[in-house]
């Protein structure tokens, strides 16, 4: 499929070594919080394993999936158990494998997010949890930018693209995981952002007012 080629394409290009976690400790750092111990997990999209080490620290039972076989590869050598899975197709695990599944910024990335959710359902035990983060497009930024007319920072070439199918508001993500049958448990966002490199930002207003920060943090229950 020519949309499966040009995602592995895209991956393997722009994330020969790692993915780039520099600005993204805070985020990580809820996402963790809100996954319960001593479940087996599986991380999609996981790179070279960074939020596995992390998790490890809340079960023993944790797994990764990406569809990069270079960054999976150094995973692999530091002892983690990763997988090179094209996620825009069916995963490789059987059914109700799964307690918790987590996600970050990756469904920003899927093509078929009405498959790709359905797949997560169906390797996600019924009451498991998925945890799942994504870029806001109606950040405080991006609200003040649209006002005077700039580009919100949604790419339109290739050029400098970060490889976003799509972006999402709080409600268009609700909206979407309801339909497939995920009930909201939480809703929060890691920071305000109040300048495009990141290195000014406010946690606290984030937490006063998440609609506004740079992240969609979602936890949410799979009822099947």
């Amino acid at each position: 499929m020519k949309i499966a080629k040009s995602f592995s394409t895209f991956n393997n290009f722009h994330y020969k070594n790692s993915q780039n976690y520099q600005n993204c400790s805070q985020r990580l750092k809820i996402m963790a919080s809100l996954v319960p111990a001593n479940k087996k997990i599986l991380d999609l999209g996981c790179g070279t394993g960074d939020f596995i080490k992390i998790l490890k620290t809340k079960s023993s039972k944790v797994e990764g999936a990406d569809i990069s076989k270079k960054v999976a590869n150094i995973g692999k050598k530091n002892g983690l158990i990763i997988k090179v899975a094209n996620l825009t197709k069916k995963f490789p695990y059987n059914n109700n494998t799964f307690d918790v599944i987590t996600a970050g910024e990756l469904i920003e990335h899927i093509y078929d997010t009405d498959f790709f959710l359905e797949e997560i359902k169906r390797i996600l035990k019924k009451n498991g949890t998925f945890i799942l983060s994504t870029p806001n497009l109606a950040t405080l930024g991006r609200r003040l930018m649209l006002l005077f007319g700039i580009n919100p920072l949604i790419e339109t070439s290739l050029e400098n693209a970060a490889g976003h199918i799509r972006y999402f508001t709080k409600k268009s993500l609700e909206d979407l995981l309801a339909k497939h049958n995920f009930k909201i448990i939480y809703f929060c966002s890691d920071t305000i952002n109040f300048s495009n490199t990141g290195q000014l930002q406010c946690q606290t207003l984030a937490k006063l007012f998440p609609t506004l920060g740079a992240r969609i943090i979602i936890k949410a229950k799979n009822l099947k």
